[in-house]
């Protein structure tokens, strides 16, 4: 069946796809799956059946070729519910606290339900790190995916309750997993965090990247320690909420100053933040819940990198369904929050990306509040009905043919020519006691983002950081991101990877991006530029003149340097030619400080 196709044609895209298969299947009397043809195919070009690749064709017998298209392959493990400690006994916990709203099913992390789909498979692989990180690579391999760059995110519990060895155990597994993915038999033992760390630099699979989630009072500088030394470049926080009535209403146990201090401590250290919000919390109303929103998007002590945004549910093993069974607690309309949501999305800055709207809870589990498993699609569809629009980088990312056109030729062109007129832009905003630069590739009307870099010139060059001396008057690149399908690592030649993949991945856009970032950060005048980068990452900074220090990890570049000056005149001069253009975003709202932000083009 795979010679039929490629004998009558390589479809470009589902429809042709389908078109092609149909006489085919009436033919062999099979209808197989594509992870069948692709099997099949690769079958063929092992044993010399084909003599080379026909990379249109992989691309359209990829199943769910979206996980790939943002440029990362993010795979998902969780945390056991029940950890071992000294001695092989069990901790009978994963988080200490007990908010109100949280879900405490018996044998399954705190937070998360049995029947969620990675939790489900935790559970199939007894929460065993290597098992969970080996089951679904293999999965996303058979499905066509490259599975050379990884982005681990780590849930379940909170993450500073887990004993320590356990914390360290369960990462250096995950780099073992990854390390000795290719090796089906007889894999070796384990060895220490730090050797599996350096021996994921040139692996196969690399893990350019490691999320944690915690609260915010958690972290402190001997937190943001550990955590370096596990690898983590990003950070989840459970923000939920800032109104101090409603935290204290579901027994949160922090409140705003705490979060405040948590975004700065984490971003004077280099880290990406994420944070989750929960509007109709118990104790909240559309206008209470609008003024939080206002909050962490105009009080320049409360922003972050990403939005998880999770409209509060009740389910089973919680408090809040005793409140709900009671009466005592009866969420708001969904009307009403749809309502709040499409206000929110059309003012979300351009900077930040909005991952979810809508937290995957099986239906079964919802016995309140909001049941709308395709909330964001909804929402986004009300939105173009009024003519609103979606700034948030997840909205404006460039996801390759599936979503430019399903006709794959003429995707193809369109997406090229989208490539082709990129342009750099330069936003500036205040953060948590410095100034961000996001530097961006995006089309001339901002519609389209293909790749972005997070630069932070915090406000105290001597100690940015208490924790890392390593960061005493480093500017801080936070994060570097290149859109598009992820295009394997091991192709040797970038400009041909480029090509094949139909990808923004190798076309220069990462290096064009740093070289700007590095130029404004001399500017201000900071001696040095500080990478947080991802294990796998690091030979790609190194490339570029960066080192890697003990202290901390980081990857760090002089500036300071004359063959560097001489660079920087031309990058300078080149900035202030092209600033055309100054925006900005934001307004007052009670309680919250207005949000500046510069554009420059």
């Amino acid at each position: 069946m795979v010679l039929g196709l490629l004998d009558a044609g390589v479809p470009g895209s589902e429809r042709a796809l389908a078109a092609a298969l149909a006489p085919l299947r009436k033919k062999y009397k099979l209808a197989p799956r594509k992870a069948q043809l692709l099997h099949a195919y690769r079958s063929l070009l092992s044993t010399g059946h084909l003599d080379k690749r026909c990379v249109p064709l992989e691309e359209v017998l990829t199943t769910k070729a979206s996980k790939s298209q943002s440029g990362v392959l993010v795979v998902t493990v969780l945390t056991s519910p029940y950890p071992s400690v000294a001695g092989g006994k069990k901790q009978r916990f994963s988080c200490k606290w007990n908010c109100y709203y949280c879900p405490n099913e018996p044998g399954q992390p705190r937070s998360y339900l049995r029947d969620e789909p990675a939790v489900l498979r935790a559970n199939q692989n007894q929460f065993d790190a290597v098992m969970q990180f080996t089951e679904r690579c293999a999965t996303l391999a058979q499905n066509g995916h490259p599975v050379d760059k990884v982005e681990l995110l780590v849930l379940g519990g909170t993450w500073a309750s887990y004993p320590l060895e356990y914390r360290e155990a369960f990462c250096r597994d995950l780099y073992y997993a990854a390390n000795t993915f290719w090796q089906r038999a007889d894999k070796r033992p384990r060895r220490s965090l730090l050797e599996e760390q350096t021996l994921n630099e040139s692996a196969a699979t690399k893990i350019i990247g490691l999320t944690l989630e915690t609260r915010p009072d958690t972290i402190d500088e001997d937190e943001i320690r550990l955590l370096r030394s596990y690898g983590c470049t990003r950070v989840q926080l459970g923000v939920q909420h800032v109104d101090a009535a409603v935290l204290d209403r579901v027994n949160r146990g922090h409140g705003r100053a705490e979060t405040a201090t948590a975004l700065r401590l984490l971003k004077d250290a280099c880290y990406k933040v994420d944070i989750h919000l929960m509007p109709n919390l118990p104790g909240a109303t559309p206008a209470v819940d609008l003024a939080m929103f206002d909050a962490v998007l105009y009080d320049e002590d409360l922003q972050a990198d990403q939005w998880k945004i999770y409209p509060c549910e009740v389910t089973p093993w919680t408090v809040i369904k005793k409140w709900f069974d009671e009466g005592s607690y009866v969420p708001y309309a969904e009307d009403a929050l749809v309502e709040l949501l499409m206000d929110v999305k059309s003012r979300v800055h351009p900077w930040i990306r909005l991952n979810r709207v809508v937290r995957d809870i099986p239906s079964n589990y919802i016995l309140g509040g909001v049941d709308a498993p395709n909330l964001r699609e909804d929402i986004l569809v009300a939105m173009r009905r009024r003519g609103l629009r979606c700034k948030c980088i997840r909205c404006r990312e460039n996801l390759g043919r599936s979503r430019a056109n399903r006709d794959g030729v003429l995707a193809r062109r369109s997406g090229e020519k989208l490539v082709r007129g990129a342009v750099l832009t330069r936003r500036f905003y205040r953060a948590s006691g410095g100034d961000e630069h996001f530097l961006s590739f995006e089309t001339r009307d901002q519609h389209t983002i293909f790749g972005f870099v997070r630069l932070r010139l915090p406000d105290s060059k001597a100690a940015p950081a208490a924790a890392f001396e390593s960061l005493r008057d480093c500017a801080l690149i936070r994060e570097l991101h290149v859109y598009g399908q992820l295009a394997p690592a091991a192709t040797k030649s970038t400009r041909l990877a480029s090509r094949l993949f139909d990808s923004q991945q190798h076309r220069g856009f990462g290096r064009r991006l740093m070289e700007d970032a590095e130029a404004i950060a001399a500017h201000a005048g900071f001696r040095k530029i500080a990478v947080i980068a991802g294990i796998g990452t690091r030979d790609y900074y190194r490339r570029m003149g960066y080192v890697l220090v003990p202290d901390g990890g980081y990857l760090i570049k002089d500036l300071a340097t004359p063959p560097f000056f001489a660079k920087l005149a031309l990058a300078y001069a080149a900035i202030l030619a092209f600033a055309v253009a100054v925006v900005l975003f934001g307004g007052d709202a009670d309680g919250a400080t207005p949000l500046r932000g510069l554009v420059l083009r």
